[in-house]
C-alpha cells in the first residue's frame, strides 16, 4: 500500500489504522470526562509495540547478535503480534483495575481496537486465500531458457517480486541469498520487474550474490496478477502451490525465516499471526 512516497506494509497499515480509530475514540471519552484516558492508552500501545518487537527479537537472536544495532530496524518485517496483543490486554486490565472512573472508556477503546485488528487480519487471510495458487506463467531466466511458474510445485515456494533500481529490494536481496542457500527444501524464485538480463547480472555480480532461479518479467504481467502494490512484495506458497501469506516490504534474514514457519513450510502454520 502507497501513501504518499510511503510503502507500507499490510500488517503495519492495519496497525496505522487501529492506533488512529483507537485514539479518535479515547479523545472522544476525554471530553465526556474528567479522567483522561489517552495517556493510558498511548501507554498501552508502546509497551504493546515494545512487547512485539522484544519477543521476535528473542526468538532469533543469533542473527541479531553479529549487529546489534539491526535490532532497532523495525522496517525488518520481524513481530511477535500475539505477544504484543497479550501485552496491551495485560496492561489494559491493569489500566481497568486501578481506576474505576475509566473503566468504561477504557473497555470501548480496548475492544474496537482487538475487534479492528482481528477484523483485519481475517479480511487479510480471505485476499490471499482469494488470490489462489501458483500462477502458470511461462517466464524466461537469465539465459534465455523458458520456466513455468507452476513447475515449482512439490515443495514450499518463496516468489519475491524485486528490481535493482528498488533500495529496500537492495536491502533484503543478502538476506535472501543466505536463506536460499540454507534451505535446500524451499524453492526461493526470483522474479524481475521490467529489467534487461544484463542490468540485472551487473547487480549480482557488485554484490556478489549467489542467486538461483532469477525470472524475467518484463511487463510485469506476472506482478500485476498478484496485485502487488509495491516492491519488494514476497509470496509464500505451500508444496501444493498454494498461496498462504503475502509479504510486501523488505524481509530480514529473521523475518523471513519467521515467516518460512508461520506459514507451514516446516509442517504446519497459518497466515494469521
Amino acid at each position: 500500500m502507497k501513501i504518499g512516497p510511503l510503502l507500507l506494509p499490510y500488517t503495519a497499515l492495519l496497525l496505522l489504522i487501529v492506533v488512529t480509530i483507537s485514539f479518535a475514540i479515547a479523545r472522544y471519552f476525554d471530553r465526556r470526562n474528567e479522567r483522561k484516558i489517552e495517556t493510558p492508552i498511548t501507554i498501552m500501545f508502546i509497551v504493546a509495540v515494545l512487547v512485539a518487537r522484544l519477543g521476535f527479537v528473542l526468538r532469533y537472536h543469533s542473527l541479531y547478535l553479529n549487529h546489534p544495532l539491526t535490532m532497532l530496524d523495525i522496517r525488518d518485517g520481524g513481530w511477535d503480534a500475539q505477544s504484543g496483543v497479550i501485552a496491551a490486554w495485560v496492561v489494559a486490565l491493569v489500566i481497568w483495575q486501578r481506576d474505576r472512573a475509566i473503566r468504561k472508556a477504557v473497555a470501548v477503546t480496548v475492544g474496537t481496537a482487538s475487534v479492528l485488528w482481528l477484523a483485519g487480519s481475517v479480511l487479510l487471510f480471505i485476499n490471499t486465500s482469494a488470490q489462489g495458487s501458483m500462477p502458470g506463467n511461462a517466464l524466461r531466466n537469465l539465459n534465455g531458457q523458458q520456466v513455468t511458474l507452476s513447475d515449482f510445485h512439490g515443495k514450499p515456494t518463496v516468489i519475491n517480486f524485486w528490481a535493482t533500481w528498488c533500495p529496500p529490494c537492495q536491502k533484503e536481496m543478502p538476506a535472501m541469498a543466505h536463506v536460499q542457500a540454507q534451505r535446500p527444501d524451499v524453492n526461493f524464485v526470483f522474479v524481475n520487474q521490467g529489467e534487461s538480463p544484463q542490468v540485472i547480472q551487473q547487480f549480482l555480480a557488485a554484490g556478489r550474490l549467489a542467486l538461483n532461479n532469477v525470472l524475467l518479467d518484463p511487463t510485469q504481467a506476472t506482478a500485476r496478477g498478484f496485485s502487488v502494490m509495491g516492491y519488494p512484495t514476497t509470496l509464500f506458497f505451500d508444496a501444493s502451490g498454494k498461496l498462504v501469506y503475502q509479504h510486501m516490504g523488505p524481509l530480514s534474514e529473521a523475518a523471513l525465516l519467521h515467516r518460512l514457519d508461520e506459514t507451514g513450510t516446516q509442517g504446519g502454520g497459518s497466515l494469521v499471526k
